[in-house]
């Protein structure tokens, strides 16, 4: 351990009203970037929850604040993420030979005209024919796999730290403030199943993507009890976004007569995390930390009213940028004197209670495909000069997704990262400034995910929705081609592959004063 010195539809009408949502976003102050790139202009890296040493300790271990030097720090990173998702053929399938596994037209229509033979009834919930996503048909514009992924993004961010102390240096307030430049923020839904077809017919992966947009800010302090004891607490946002959006529909052929109100308001609440820092000896530090679960909600309610007299209404909920409650215990030791300078270890072990997980419509993975809690290792080591400090952080994160084999398709890999960076301290017009550099790397390793076996035979077919049940007849009465077995639309059927990398880096400067 090497101490510095003493010192966070019923109708098309529903679109128009999420578009209006839209136009007014949201700042959700959860995490995730934080988790990813550590610590942004500190010595932290990785294990920041045992190394921050300034302001960055406001979100990673409050505790931490408790011994920071009072500085106003500044500095911009940029993070590129590269994930590439590619699916499956659906004709490298023997059991889809002929195209039998594609949702048919007939004479022109589609499901929306078959029938049960048994009974006569309409099918319910009829999906769109395959050719027309892929080709397009009449007014609707075609939606081919994959041509509307996500994953390939380079993002700048304005990182702002601030540490100030109280009551003569016992108590230590900071900030830390990751802001996006460009877009401010962004909150993008999709499904992740074959309800997606209607929208971009892709897959994206789950836990990066418009995660990576929202504004990170925290804020805290650290509070020395004894002189080898800390404790600290702090907060992160939670935002609820609430949206009514009444809409008056005169005319459904024609959505321009349309008219729509909207109510919208934003609620507040805080996500606290706390933790603690023990110096049992002056060469081994052990800490630990909580942090509770955090996420950016919109809930947006439509109210319709048709020319005919007819009401209706109904309520969306979505979930961004969720984080689930996180515990991680570490330890830190000095090894001594090497080479001019001393030289630290850390181990770091973080618990993520991913279980819980709520998907960006609020609905959380089915029982059978229920994501697992995790444990991720990080190991680092420091080396500390006069006037320089180094560091070197390696971390592992498996994926808490389970093999998607049925009807759901959430992208995730498991990740390995390393973040490195040095810094400097000089003085200058009577003020101390630290002048540093933080790189980061993750690569998301090869992951494929089929939901059919070798034998050609489907790995979970109860569990992907068949779209053309097998009793299909057509509006002439006549059974439907290739009704038997399973008809759809899922964008990640019959498999999927993800792989990627996540490259980041930036300069800083703080101002200790």
């Amino acid at each position: 351990m090497i101490r510095s010195r003493s010192r966070s539809c019923l109708w098309p009408a529903p679109a128009l009203a999420l578009a209006l949502v839209a136009a007014r976003p949201t700042p959700a102050a959860a995490s995730p970037l934080f988790e990813l790139v550590g610590d942004a202009h500190g010595r932290g890296g990785l294990t920041a929850r045992m190394n921050a040493d300034g302001a960055s300790a406001a979100y990673f271990n409050p505790a931490l604040l408790g011994e920071a030097d009072p500085s106003f720090d500044l500095g911009v990173f940029v993070v590129s993420d590269q994930i590439g998702i590619t699916l499956d053929g659906r004709s490298s399938m023997a059991a889809c030979a002929d195209r039998a596994c594609d949702v048919p037209a007939i004479d022109d229509r589609g499901p929306e005209s078959f029938r049960h033979e048994r009974n006569n009834t309409p099918i319910s919930n009829p999906t769109v024919p395959t050719e027309w996503l892929q080709r397009g048909h009449g007014d609707l514009t075609a939606r081919p796999r994959q041509d509307d992924g996500s994953g390939h993004n380079v993002r700048a961010y304005q990182t702002l730290g601030l540490v100030t102390h109280v009551m003569q240096g016992r108590l230590v307030l900071g900030l830390f403030a990751m802001i996006p430049l460009g877009k401010f923020t962004t909150a993008k839904a999709f499904y992740n199943d074959e309800r997606e077809q209607y929208f971009s017919n892709s897959l994206h992966p789950e836990l990066y993507s418009d995660r990576m947009t929202a504004t990170s800010l925290a804020f805290g302090g650290g509070f020395r009890i004894r002189r080898n004891l800390l404790v600290g607490a702090t907060f992160t946002l939670n935002l609820a976004n609430q949206a009514a959006a009444p809409v008056y529909v005169s005319n459904l052929n024609d959505l321009d007569t349309v008219q729509l109100d909207s109510d919208i308001g934003v609620e507040a609440s805080v996500a606290p995390h706390f933790g603690v820092v023990w110096d049992p000896i002056s060469k081994l530090r052990l800490g630990a930390t909580l942090h509770t679960p955090q996420s950016f909600e919109i809930d947006t309610g439509f109210n319709y009213i048709l020319a005919t007299g007819s009401e209706q209404s109904t309520t969306l909920h979505f979930v961004h940028s969720y984080m689930p409650l996180t515990v991680a215990g570490g330890a830190s030791y000095d090894l001594g004197a090497v080479a001019g300078g001393r030289l630290a270890v850390t181990a770091l072990a973080t618990y993520a209670r991913w279980s819980e997980y709520e998907d960006r419509h609020g609905e959380r993975p089915s029982d059978a495909y229920r994501w697992s809690d995790i444990v991720s290792p990080a190991i680092g080591v420091r080396f500390r000069a006069e006037h320089m400090q180094a560091w070197v952080d390696a971390l592992y994160q498996p994926t808490p997704v389970p093999p998607q084999t049925g009807r759901t398709n959430y992208v995730d890999n498991d990740r390995a990262g390393i973040a490195a960076g040095a810094d400097y301290e000089i003085s200058l017009w009577g003020s101390r400034f630290r002048v540093g550099a933080d790189f980061i790397g993750h690569h998301l390793f090869e992951r494929h995910q089929t939901k059919f076996m070798p034998d050609g035979t489907p790995a979970d077919v109860d569990r992907v929705r068949d779209e053309i049940p097998n009793d299909s007849i057509d509006a002439l009465g006549s059974p439907v081609e290739h009704r038997e077995g399973l008809q759809t639309n899922n964008p990640g059927f019959p498999g999927f592959g993800s792989v990627g990398w996540i490259l980041g880096g930036g300069v800083h400067v703080a101002v200790q004063y």
